[in-house]
């Protein structure tokens, strides 16, 4: 191959990418939320995801300098936090983990290259796919964290713990002496 096929063949891998990272980007908004309701293998926070673990990889620097595509495509931006509620916190983390799955999916958009690139022009491409997406990832998989650890706060103080009154002889067991209700059934403890 000539210098000038090989400049064509980045071109033309770069225009794949792009393109391909660009269709994730603008369906993204229309999956239905359901499919981002939960945890998955992917979203779920780790232990190891620790503000200092994200402030180590400059995640608070990433995320001022780099650009927000959210509401590009219909979606909602991530740059702010809407509320601080149980819900607008909710809504928020579901677009943080629809932003996740959007970079995941735009790591791989150098698989097509493999079709018509020699070995090392689609590693070149793999490469590019990967630096290109990873520092959104980092931000995310931040926000994802923070975001998890604000709504179970949120979710705690929403409900708080009840008291209940001690029992004769001081017990303070959940559910009386009849050992639960049908909300609370009592466990099993292998009593006769």
């Amino acid at each position: 191959m000539t210098l000038s096929e090989y400049v064509l063949l980045g071109v033309i891998d770069i225009a794949v990418i792009a393109g391909l990272s660009i269709a994730i980007g603008a369906t993204a908004p229309r999956w239905p939320d359901r499919l981002l309701t939960r945890n998955t293998w992917l979203t779920k926070p780790r232990r190891w995801e620790t503000p200092r673990f994200f402030r180590a990889l400059r995640a608070p620097w990433l995320a001022n300098t780099l650009p927000e595509f959210g509401a590009m495509f219909g979606g909602e931006s991530k740059r702010t936090i809407p509320g601080r509620d149980a819900a607008s916190l909710q809504r928020y983390l579901l677009e943080v983990r629809r932003a996740i799955w959007v970079h995941v999916f735009s790591m791989f958009t150098w698989l097509p290259l493999l079709a018509f690139n020699p070995w090392g022009m689609t590693l070149a491409g793999a490469v590019i796919a990967v630096v290109i997406n990873l520092p959104f990832l980092i931000v995310l998989r931040g926000n994802n964290a923070r975001l998890s650890r604000m709504l179970r706060n949120a979710n705690a103080n929403a409900h708080p713990p009840q008291a209940f009154p001690p029992e004769s002889g001081g017990n303070a067991q959940r559910g009386g002496d009849s050992g639960g209700s049908e909300a609370n059934p009592p466990e099993s403890r292998g009593f006769d």
